[in-house]
């Protein structure tokens, strides 16, 4: 069977569920380990369990498959990373908490190996771009977003346009995260310099956008 066999979207049962969270685990591993090109979709269900037909009914291609991990991935990190601030927080820690959250999720060893895959597929792949731009934007922009609204909404911020500064504040976490990516990640969190740079451009919004 070829990696371009059409996907046939169907409702999921829970053990079908359960199947593809499999399917898409050790898709995850197997992809960071080996590469794109050395990963099969038969390799990885023969360590996943159940049927090649099965995983092209679910992913469609190996690309696929890639789409798949990364939305699987980010909805991981959105699960660690956004989580509710207790009630009566004020803007400043929360924000900060999350920036180191995120700065902490982008510099594991797996969140950079997961870039440098990307980088080296997405350039000759425009729909796994198009899909990367898409994720990145649902599950990291638009939660930010929602956060400076909120702040806006209870009086502790002023800001006129809250799309862009949680771009601007997502583009600088992601910047910080640039050399960890370079070196492999760093396993025991963001060195002091990396926390320092992230606190210090969350308080610099945070002072030009303060009532």
């Amino acid at each position: 069977m070829s990696d371009s066999a059409d996907p046939m979207p169907r409702a999921l049962t829970t053990k079908g569920e359960a199947r593809r969270l499999r399917l898409l685990e050790v898709a995850s591993q197997l992809l960071l380990e080996l590469g794109y090109a050395q990963t099969s979709i038969q390799r990885i269900v023969q360590q996943a369990g159940g049927s090649a037909a099965t995983a092209y009914q679910l992913f469609g291609s190996k690309e696929g498959m890639l789409a798949a991990v990364l939305q699987f991935e980010l909805d991981n990190m959105r699960a660690a990373v956004f989580l509710k601030a207790p009630p009566g927080q004020a803007v400043g820690p929360a924000l900060q908490q999350l920036a180191v959250r995120l700065l902490t999720y982008a510099v594991q060893p797996k969140s950079a190996a997961l870039h440098r895959l990307l980088v080296s597929e997405c350039h000759r792949m425009p729909q796994l771009a198009a899909s990367l731009q898409h994720a990145v934007d649902t599950q990291v922009h638009a939660p930010l977003e929602q956060c400076l609204r909120a702040a806006c909404e209870q009086g502790e911020l002023k800001i006129d346009d809250p799309r862009q500064a949680a771009l601007t504040l997502g583009n600088l976490i992601n910047g910080i995260a640039f050399h960890a990516r370079l070196v492999g990640g760093y396993a025991d969190g963001p060195p002091a310099e990396a926390l320092a740079t992230c606190r210090y451009g969350v308080d610099t919004l945070l002072r030009a956008y303060q009532v």
